[in-house]
């Protein structure tokens, strides 16, 4: 087996670029089974940055990553595959097992009771998803105002006009649900801290006042960009500013 898989890479070095994504996947989930960690992520990374995007794909792009220990990585596509199926419970599992290898624990500032259920609840769904439910239950509630409209018998009308209110109600909120979602997925706004070790500045420069040191594989925010600088938050609410070679853009 293992002499095919040598012939395979050999072959796939050679011709990978002009190959079509299901047959670089293909390749990579067998290196993947025989542990060729390294050669696996080669693979997914090709075709991710062809342009293909899926959740899928990166999940088995940040797996092949922490296999082979390169943990600021694998938590990028790890994030990737969240913002694409944040229902995901595998996609999460792994996420947070990766999260324990990272240097730097920071205090998380506490939500509003309200906006944490509604984002756990808007993370129930892809924005695909929601989008979908937006349009059946948009569908569904025309169906039955309409039953409103014609039925003769008054029970058959209150029936319509209460499920046709209630349908509609849900479409909206699915809608808003969709849209939010959507909003975040493009929003760009956190980043994965790529270089083992960086200095945070007080002020897009080298001269600015060293604040603290960060890790590789820290989740940040993204608050501004100045002249190939970053402004970062961390989630206990610290700011700084960053060189941008040294974080990557979820």
């Amino acid at each position: 087996m293992m002499l095919v898989v040598a012939g395979m890479m050999l072959f796939s070095s050679a011709q990978g670029r002009t190959m079509s994504p299901d047959s670089l996947i293909i390749r990579a989930n067998l290196y993947y089974a025989n542990g060729m960690y390294e050669d696996a992520a080669k693979l997914y990374q090709q075709v991710a940055d062809s342009g293909y995007a899926a959740a899928g794909l990166y999940y088995n792009l940040g797996n092949a990553y922490f296999k082979a220990h390169d943990i600021p990585h694998a938590i990028l596509y790890y994030e990737r595959a969240h913002l694409l199926d944040p229902g995901n419970e595998d996609i999460k599992y792994n996420l947070d097992l990766a999260r324990t290898y990272v240097t730097d624990k920071t205090d998380v500032l506490p939500k509003f009771f309200l906006v944490a259920w509604y984002h756990w609840f808007l993370e129930r769904l892809p924005a695909d998803s929601w989008a979908l439910l937006s349009m059946i239950t948009f569908f569904l509630g025309l169906v039955f105002l309409t039953l409103y409209v014609f039925a003769l018998r008054k029970g058959l009308k209150k029936t319509g006009f209460v499920t046709g209110v209630v349908m509609l109600a849900l479409a909206a909120l699915s809608f808003l649900f969709a849209w939010q979602s959507k909003d975040i997925l493009t929003a760009h706004d956190h980043a994965i801290v790529m270089s083992p070790a960086v200095t945070v500045k007080s002020s897009p420069g080298e001269e600015g006042t060293d604040l603290f040191v960060i890790h590789e594989g820290l989740k940040v925010a993204v608050e501004d960009s100045v002249d190939h600088w970053t402004e970062i938050r961390l989630d206990d609410g610290s700011k700084g500013w960053l060189p941008d070679e040294t974080i990557t853009k979820i």
